[in-house]
């Protein structure tokens, strides 16, 4: 639900609020909308699906802002070794698993 103070305030962009005149109106319209309805109370098992889509949303927000500082590219399907590898370099196992290089 928006904000009942500022018509802007869940949305950045558009934080005019008005007078103070307004500001009290849209105050006393949202308080006679909610007061004088019969609302249904929000039950259990809505607010912990209302939670779990908010830690969701969240979870997805933080996983994209980690992942804008380094994204990893990895490369699909065959591909050829970026630089050579010498030979002496290379770790060869040997019987048992002992590493046979010189």
């Amino acid at each position: 639900m928006p904000s009942p103070l500022n018509r802007g305030a869940d949305n950045p962009r558009q934080c005019s609020a008005g007078s103070k005149a307004e500001v009290l109106a849209n105050f006393a319209r949202y308080w006679e909308q909610s007061q004088g309805s019969d609302t249904p109370a929000e039950t259990k098992r809505q607010r912990m699906e209302r939670q779990a889509d908010s830690l969701a949303d969240s979870q997805l927000w933080h996983d994209n802002y980690r992942a804008s500082f380094l994204p990893a590219f990895q490369i699909v399907g065959p591909h050829l070794p970026h630089k050579y590898t010498d030979d002496r370099s290379r770790v060869r196992l040997g019987r048992f698993g002992h590493r046979t290089s010189d």
